[in-house]
């Protein structure tokens, strides 16, 4: 039932068509007498300046061309671009009502003659409007130069893109579903184009042409970062080398899952899933899960999880082209009710930390499998954990929870081969990172393997079997403490290690 009352005063733009007809007449007569602006028919906003008012109408660009173009599909370069581009201007594709421009304060709606909703378009919302389809959009994409379209570089840079997240199927099934749409489009020639880019992506074609640098590297096979492929390899030499420590594990029954609860809640804490101890042991131990942290509650229980279950807790992903798979299993695992971090999809952005750059989305799974191959060449045990846990964090594959995952895959080494998990404390994780960037930025892997190896030491050296005690004498450690400056970490026996 449409509302006979005008929308809270906050509202920043009133739709007609969402009230009453009484109520729409008095915003009739509101903007009429000047106490409020008509932006189009049937959308008036407040008194604003122009600078605002223009800022209002691009923030909800998806309603007002709702109204303007009802029924319109965001389509060709808008739809490559995620919507309004930057100079405010936004195409719709509209099958009756096209060959016009809307100018709206900060928004220039362009309509062109396309189809209404085809499968694989996205409603958005109640707005009135869908989106393109990731393979409509690329067909759309395709043809004639001009300021309608996309360059023809940024299509094949997404289908690399594709191509190094979600494998070659993914590909196959775009030039698929790409031949059903085509017709309805008017878009024969630009499948042509289209299969022919698939094609040479995939080594099926031999006169596709391939204009960007990443897709020629996909052509001649799984392009590698080779700057990190060197890194891996300095890493993998000192490992070689070496002497570490083999401690072997002693905790069974309930000890194993008084370590799981640790290691998970550690491991969340220094990403910034900060819960007090003793609400971290309620929410693993007694399934008590925060009414207002839900998600937060289910980050330290899907590590928890995973460091108690097989295979995760016990083999590490198989090396080679299956490597990427099997991350992506465990991390879809891990983060199955965070569906806004997209669990067992690799990135297709590329992330960073601080200055640091992490491998670009099109080199993952190359460098994945390449990486993952030479860790065959470290010793196992120790030496070989400490190899993964570098590896799946320095290409950072994706888009949230790729440090926990890099401790997972480590200690699933270590418990394959009968060794004690290794814990990161709180106060030792400033450390642990700075020995990281060392590696990162200068090659040198001495602070990493030796943080890591003694972190394996301190780990071994408490009892797990009372949870009580346990928590106690992590607190003696100062384990839980955050900063360096102000704290040393002890050893379980009080003692200190440099």
């Amino acid at each position: 039932m449409k509302s006979n009352r005008l929308s809270a005063p906050t509202e920043e733009l009133f739709f007609a068509s969402s009230l009453s007809a009484a109520a729409a007449r008095n915003l009739q007569r509101q903007a009429a007498a000047g106490g409020l602006i008509r932006v189009y028919k049937g959308v008036y906003a407040p008194p604003a300046s122009d600078e605002e008012l223009a800022a209002v109408v691009r923030r909800n660009w998806q309603r007002v061309a709702g109204v303007a173009v009802p029924g319109g599909v965001v389509s060709h370069f808008s739809a490559m671009k995620g919507g309004v581009l930057p100079s405010g201007e936004l195409t719709l594709s509209h099958p009756t009502v096209f060959n016009k421009k809307v100018v709206l304060p900060g928004l220039s709606i362009r309509v062109v003659r396309g189809p209404g909703p085809l499968p694989g378009d996205l409603a958005m919302g109640t707005s009135g409007i869908h989106y393109a389809g990731r393979t409509r959009m690329l067909l759309e994409n395709i043809g004639r130069k001009g300021n309608l379209r996309a360059p023809r570089e940024d299509v094949e840079g997404l289908l690399v893109l594709v191509l190094n997240a979600s494998g070659e199927k993914a590909l196959n099934d775009i030039r698929d579903q790409a031949a059903a749409l085509a017709p309805a489009l008017g878009a024969e020639k630009a499948l042509e184009e289209l299969r022919s880019i698939i094609g040479a992506l995939l080594g099926t074609h031999t006169k596709g042409e391939l204009r960007t640098r990443e897709g020629l590297a996909v052509a001649r096979g799984s392009p590698v970062d080779q700057e990190r492929v060197v890194r891996f390899e300095a890493l993998a030499a000192h490992l070689r080398v070496e002497p570490l420590p083999r401690i072997e594990s002693t905790v069974a029954g309930v000890a194993r899952q008084h370590f799981g609860f640790i290691e998970s809640y550690f491991s969340n804490y220094v990403e910034g899933t900060k819960f007090d101890i003793e609400q971290a042991r309620d929410i693993v131990m007694s399934n008590v899960i925060v009414p207002n942290r839900p998600k937060d509650s289910h980050d330290i229980l899907g590590v928890f999880r995973l460091a108690l279950t097989s295979p995760f807790r016990d083999s590490p992903p198989v090396a080679g082209p299956e490597f990427l798979e099997g991350l992506e299993h465990w991390h879809a695992e891990m983060l199955k009710l965070r569906p806004e971090a997209n669990p067992g999809k690799p990135k297709l952005e590329v992330n960073y930390a601080g200055s640091t750059k992490f491998v670009e989305p099109a080199y993952v799974r190359g460098t994945l499998d390449e990486g993952s191959r030479l860790a065959l060449s470290v010793p196992e045990g120790l030496a070989r954990a400490v190899y993964y846990a570098f590896l799946v964090s320095e290409v950072h594959p994706f888009d949230d929870g790729n440090g926990r995952l890099s401790r997972l895959v480590m200690n699933a080494e270590l418990t394959r081969t009968g060794l004690s998990r290794i814990i990161i404390p709180t106060l030792y994780h400033p450390q642990y990172v700075d020995c990281a960037r060392a590696l990162t930025r200068g090659n040198d892997p001495r602070g990493f393997v030796r943080s890591l190896a003694k972190m394996a030491r301190w780990a071994s050296r408490f009892d797990y079997s009372n949870l009580d005690m346990l928590i106690r004498c992590l607190r003696a450690t100062n384990a839980l403490e955050e900063s360096p400056a102000q704290f040393r970490l002890l050893n379980a026996d009080g003692s200190y290690e440099a």
